[in-house]
């Protein structure tokens, strides 16, 4: 991974090493990291939080998340991921319908929890246009290497 792109978190608490042709960029508007294909269907947000000293559940926090928004998963509707220096992952996929619109969206939504970080990560694009970015999200996912935010 010598020729690999790293981009890091604005406020320190996390890197990621994009697919290979994937562009990132600071997100302005509500913080964070934003990850596309040059060519693609959708994007993958990023955004951190600082955890202090408790290292959260991954799994509980994705399904808080979720539950705020209405989505109701089963426990084996997410899939636990073991991360570099003891963080850990949880991620789950599902479609959602716009009922206005009648536009159904993919959702891969991940949390990750660390000493001193907690990441939030959204990857959406038109269902049906996933499959070929899917695999690449999940494996950019499990790139990620969380720490505490620099004082």
């Amino acid at each position: 991974m010598s020729d690999a792109q790293v981009v890091r978190d604005p406020d320190g608490r996390f890197t990621l090493v994009p697919p290979p042709g994937w562009s990132a960029a600071s997100d302005e508007d509500e913080g964070g990291i934003e990850v596309w294909p040059e060519d693609g269907a959708g994007t993958l947000h990023l955004i951190s939080f600082d955890a202090g000293d408790e290292f959260a559940d991954p799994a509980e926090e994705l399904y808080a998340f979720l539950d705020d928004r209405d989505v109701e998963l089963e426990e084996d509707d997410v899939t636990d991921v073991a991360l570099a220096d003891g963080a850990e992952l949880a991620y789950a996929e599902y479609e959602a319908e716009d009922e206005d619109e009648g536009d159904v969206t993919y959702w891969l939504v991940a949390v990750a929890s660390g000493p001193g970080a907690l990441v939030f990560a959204t990857y959406l694009c038109p269902a049906g246009q996933h499959e070929a970015e899917a695999e690449r999200v999940r494996a950019a996912l499990s790139t990620l290497r969380l720490s505490a935010a620099a004082e």
